[in-house]
């Protein structure tokens, strides 16, 4: 990845706390390297702690930018009068084993193993093998939105 830089960061000085989403991270600590590379007048400091976190320690003025994998709710955005910026999306999918002969997942097929109807490979054109689900965790946004919006936050292994 390499960002280009306007007047924006030029002759500035200061510091930038930036908290939320984990799946950002990596993303945002070589943004922050590239920006302080081309003027260390700046500090950034990024911390994780979840969409939530990052939600409301913006809201509540402890972080200049709070990343989110999620929209925030109308009431978060109501409670801390969030100006919202939408800058990346980011998204999940479903992966399988080169060598699973399942290698064709319908939607409602990757719904019905996520929510645990399906648990054997042999009901989606497999050999008679139980999956194994591996997902982010309960309080991820990226979780939260990829569930509800029908796609499926899991990695598949044989």
């Amino acid at each position: 990845m390499r960002l280009q830089f306007d007047s924006s960061f030029a002759g500035k000085k200061g510091a930038l706390r930036i908290a939320g989403g984990t799946a950002h991270i990596p993303v945002m600590k070589e943004a922050a390297k590239q920006i302080i590379n081309f003027n260390p007048k700046i500090q950034i400091s990024i911390a994780g702690g979840g969409s939530g976190l990052g939600i409301k320690q913006a809201g509540e003025g402890l972080v200049d930018i709070g990343n989110a994998g999620r929209k925030p709710s109308d009431k978060e955005i109501h409670k801390y009068n969030l100006k919202l910026l939408k800058w990346a999306v980011d998204d999940v999918g479903a992966v399988v084993h080169p060598e699973n002969k399942a290698q064709s997942l319908t939607s409602t097929q990757l719904q019905d193993i996520y929510s645990g109807k399906i648990s054997n490979w042999n009901e989606v054109g497999g050999v008679d093998r139980k999956i194994n689900l591996y997902t982010r965790d309960e309080a991820s946004g990226t979780r939260k939105v990829s569930s509800c919006a029908g796609r499926i936050p899991i990695h598949i292994s044989t």
